[in-house]
């Protein structure tokens, strides 16, 4: 059964991101919550999560940011060794199912109540002191604190490998970020993610690349699949077709880049 979460009210959104600046650096947990008044459910779709729920999704969640220098300043490697164990968390443990995770209002209140001071130390403020609302708020979900990692999770997960995350960990974040913002051509289908991450890895560890760097490579090779889409149905191919299709573009990138 998929779960429902808390929608956090808009005007409680917006109250609440205004006090995540009155507090200082490594004071926000004392607006930690498993409730608030200012927040619904759906009517139907599932099973409305419990405090005690939340409360395990919490920990979770902190106890990776720990192993990862929480709540010290971190490092880019602490960085994406936290959103890569987070993905996996947020996916497996949440129960939340495509329609609920497209909720803003759902991610407001899970970055606003249940996990600001995680969400503020993965964020922190810019040098003015100013946090972005599209971090917390919800109202790009792309660039949520939390949504963007349960969404790579989803993507990325396949359920016929030993790990279905295993390929969260193949690229970083700005090179992940280029297949991901595609989201009206590429990253629209899962199956077409996976395959671009996957024959990547394949070809890393195999040495394969040549003389041209493996992220040029992936690079040079999104452009060219970009093309190709505009008049691929790429939703109807199936998988294996589509592992096949980016090991072709991918020679050919190779071949372009010499």
């Amino acid at each position: 059964m998929s779960m429902l979460y808390p929608r956090l009210l808009p005007g409680e959104s917006n109250r609440l991101f205004t006090e995540l600046h009155s507090h200082a650096p490594g004071n926000h947990s004392t607006m930690v919550a498993t409730f608030s008044a200012r927040s619904v459910f759906a009517a139907t779709g599932g099973k409305r999560i419990s405090r005690d729920e939340l409360d395990d999704l919490r920990h979770a969640v902190v106890a990776a940011a720990q192993d990862c220098g929480f709540p010290d300043p971190h490092s880019s490697v602490q960085r994406n060794a936290f959103d890569r164990r987070t993905a996996r968390i947020l996916h497996e443990q949440s129960m939340m199912v495509p329609g609920e995770a497209s909720q803003r209002q759902v991610w407001a209140f899970l970055a606003l109540v249940l996990l600001p001071d995680v969400c503020v130390w993965r964020w922190p403020a810019n040098a003015k002191g100013q946090y972005s609302a599209d971090h917390f708020k919800g109202s790009d979900l792309t660039r949520h604190a939390l949504a963007r990692l349960w969404t790579r999770a989803h993507v990325l997960q396949d359920a016929h490998a030993e790990d279905p995350y295993e390929l969260l960990d193949v690229l970083g974040e700005a090179d992940l970020d280029q297949i991901m913002a595609r989201r009206g051509s590429i990253a629209a289908t899962p199956a077409l993610v996976r395959a671009i991450v996957r024959t990547h890895r394949d070809e890393e560890r195999s040495g394969n690349d040549g003389s041209a760097t493996s992220r040029t490579v992936l690079r040079e090779s999104l452009m060219r699949l970009l093309r190709l889409t505009a008049f691929l149905d790429v939703d109807s191919v199936p998988e294996s077709e589509l592992n096949h299709l980016v090991r072709l573009l991918r020679i050919e990138a190779r071949g372009a880049l010499g």
